[in-house]
């Protein structure tokens, strides 16, 4: 197990759990957050903030230096072309690879990248994603490195299913996908546990996971509505059109009023395909890792408590 750990995007939704977790274990870690932004609040004697971003090498080397594992988490999610996901999702991994490998002692890397990445040519997203993981297999040759392909993640703190499933809690299914689709989840939690035994397996020279929490098949979009409320009676499926026109809409406003889209036609081509189910298997014989938490249990807390579930076990 390393004892520091150099994180990017500490300030996100995964980011964030991911710090507070490998605190709770007893590492030493430095969070890189863009200045520009409000610090989050994580109080920890283990934590220690470098300002920066992905295109300050003098922040990268301060955050990596002395540092035996860097844990990958920053990138973009917001963009209509494949410009708007370069600099964070491919310019940024080569900055990290560029700064890791300047070290006198190089760390290991674990990249968090997507799902999507198996579908490059579906988005400008999914083709970045798989970019950086390309650039990591090519560039990264002498350095030991894992990928983590995580699916849809949820959980406190989440901004993009959490509204979705309220809505479900509230007797409305709001059907964003194709019906016949197939999907994995995992709770934010299970994650960082991934992290975690990611960071205690240093003798895995380079590996590519996928994680989800277990369930077998995957889920369809009536199965995780069928947890969230078993009463709901208002089923709503919005045609693949409509969302489209939603998408474009959207990316022709976006560079009318100057600002980055979340939901674009790439989305839409996302949430069309009929198969996001992950195979974990590899992660749970390689790292010694299983899910433990269920969407029952995962939604629960959900919807009682804004905070992280911080279990004690190590």
């Amino acid at each position: 197990m390393p004892t520091s750990v150099a994180l990017t995007g500490a300030s996100g939704f995964i980011g964030h759990a991911i710090a507070l977790r490998l605190c709770q274990a007893g590492l030493k870690v430095r969070g890189l957050v863009r200045s520009s932004r409000i610090i989050p609040s994580l109080d920890h004697s283990n934590f220690t903030l470098i300002p920066g971003d992905l295109h300050n090498i003098e922040s990268l080397k301060k955050l990596v230096q002395g540092c035996t594992s860097v844990v990958h988490c920053a990138g973009t999610v917001r963009g209509s072309k494949r410009i708007d996901f370069i600099p964070s999702n491919i310019q940024g991994v080569a900055n990290i690879l560029r700064v890791c490998g300047s070290q006198p002692s190089p760390p290991r890397i674990i990249h968090f990248s997507s799902l999507a990445a198996r579908e490059p040519s579906l988005s400008p997203y999914a083709w970045s994603k798989r970019e950086g993981e390309l650039l990591i297999q090519q560039e990264g040759e002498s350095l030991h490195w894992i990928i983590v392909r995580p699916p849809a993640v949820y959980g406190p703190k989440d901004k993009a299913l959490r509204p979705l499933f309220q809505l479900g809690k509230k007797g409305i299914a709001l059907h964003l996908g194709s019906k016949n689709g197939k999907f994995s989840l995992i709770h934010v939690e299970d994650l960082t546990e991934v992290i975690l035994r990611a960071l205690e397996r240093n003798t895995i020279r380079s590996a590519i996971f996928e994680v989800d929490d277990g369930f077998p098949n995957g889920y369809s979009w009536k199965s995780v509505f069928q947890v969230i409320n078993p009463e709901i009676k208002i089923h709503v499926r919005v045609p693949r059109r409509f969302l489209w026109l939603i998408g474009k809409s959207n990316e022709i406003l976006s560079r009318v009023f100057g600002y980055m889209p979340l939901f674009t036609t790439g989305k839409v081509a996302e949430l069309g395909h009929v198969n996001w189910v992950s195979d974990s298997e590899d992660a749970r014989q390689q790292l010694g890792w299983s899910p433990q938490i269920p969407l029952e249990e995962g939604l629960r807390h959900l919807f009682t408590s804004d905070s992280l579930m911080l279990r004690t076990k190590d």
